[in-house]
């Protein structure tokens, strides 16, 4: 139940790292910016280097369906 649960919010904090790249960069979004990249990028960097080149910008794609798909098993 807790497992599933953290993975419910970190999939909400990785949907708000995709979202967050439609926004521009400005003081109000680059402390939200900086929060969600500090917890999304320990598991995107090596999904990205692990996906073929020209490919790493789905990176938190897959990371979101992936994060799902674990809690779905869960």
């Amino acid at each position: 139940m807790l497992i599933s649960q953290l993975l419910e919010y970190y999939s909400y904090i990785v949907l708000a790292s995709i979202l967050l790249t439609w926004l521009p960069v400005n003081d109000t979004t680059r402390s939200l910016t900086r929060l969600v990249g500090a917890l999304t990028e320990p598991l995107l960097r090596p999904l990205r280097k692990a996906l073929p080149q020209g490919r790493q910008m789905w990176a938190p794609t897959v990371l979101y369906v992936g994060v799902l798909f674990l809690r779905r098993l869960i």
